[in-house]
């Protein structure tokens, strides 16, 4: 069954790893040097298809292509999202020696600003891989799904795609963005047989956490307790398509959060509010360093 909008499935549900339907699959996966991008790969090689991954980074999606070739077919490219160009180029390769059956935009920065801190710069310094990043691989794939009739398409939004709190102004416009985009798609496509689903993930243990939309590493900021490792997310999102679901809640977090948005508004204000305290904390900590 097909879930509709304001109705994802709410509990880890699916095969755990263990269903066909990735067997012989292509996939592309952008920002697969780390994080779900990587765990995805994993997952998808582990699961018998044929990978192309990217990240901006060179020296870092050499060395995660290195690690991932071992697993299975894997390919790999140096390329920043926000090169429309270089993504429909390398879609394009893909392409030319089979179909596109998935493809992951998953790339993107995070930042904690207070906003009246947030000079425009920096907050299309996160919008510009967020959102118009997932926009360009978006475009360079539809046009070879259309050509080969079919195809699902995966942007990776997050639970603050939905689930909103404060100092993180600049990434939770983008990624309710990204939600909203995957849903017009979704239904702009549905008659062409190109699916669309976006992905909502909690906490998940990543290089975002420590990394600014400048790039930098700050390894003082880690991920918290209760998050998941790459792989297991991997394996809630591959889940979520075996279920056939548009959305896909990814931890324990995401879920709750959902949930209380639309069962216990009171509840979700203390949730979003113990969220703010946090970013709040980390948004002072970046300013003190500028």
């Amino acid at each position: 069954m097909a879930f509709q909008f304001g109705y994802p499935e709410t509990k880890p549900v699916g095969t755990g790893g263990s269903g066909p339907l990735f067997s012989g699959k292509r996939c592309f996966v952008t920002g697969a040097s780390s994080g779900i991008g990587f765990g995805l790969a994993q997952r998808l090689l582990e699961r018998g298809a044929e990978v192309w991954i990217s990240s901006r980074n060179e020296s870092r999606i050499r060395a995660a292509y290195e690690t991932l070739s071992a697993l299975g077919p894997v390919h790999w490219a140096a390329i920043d999202v926000c090169d429309a160009d270089a993504i429909a180029q390398y879609l394009d390769e893909m392409a030319a020696s089979g179909p596109v059956d998935y493809v992951f935009a998953n790339a993107g920065v995070s930042a904690a600003h207070s906003f009246e801190k947030t000079t425009r710069k920096e907050f299309d310094r996160v919008l510009e891989p967020n959102l118009y990043g997932v926009f360009n691989t978006d475009q360079a794939a539809i046009p070879h799904m259309l050509s080969q009739g079919y195809g699902h398409i995966l942007n990776v939004s997050s639970m603050e795609g939905y689930f909103a709190n404060g100092y993180h102004s600049a990434y939770i416009t983008s990624k309710f963005a990204v939600f909203g985009l995957t849903e017009s798609l979704r239904y702009e496509y549905a008659d062409r047989n190109i699916r669309f689903s976006v992905i909502c993930p909690g906490p998940v243990v990543s290089n975002i956490w420590g990394r600014d939309a400048e790039g930098n590493i700050h390894t003082e900021r880690k991920a918290p307790p209760e998050s998941l490792t790459e792989v297991q997310a991997a394996d809630e999102i591959l889940a979520g398509i075996e279920e056939e679901r548009n959305i896909i809640l990814v931890t324990d977090t995401a879920r709750t959060s959902w949930q209380k948005l639309r069962e216990a508004p009171a509840s979700a204000d203390r949730f979003a509010m113990h969220y703010t305290a946090a970013n709040r904390a980390v948004a002072q900590y970046l300013e003190q360093q500028r």
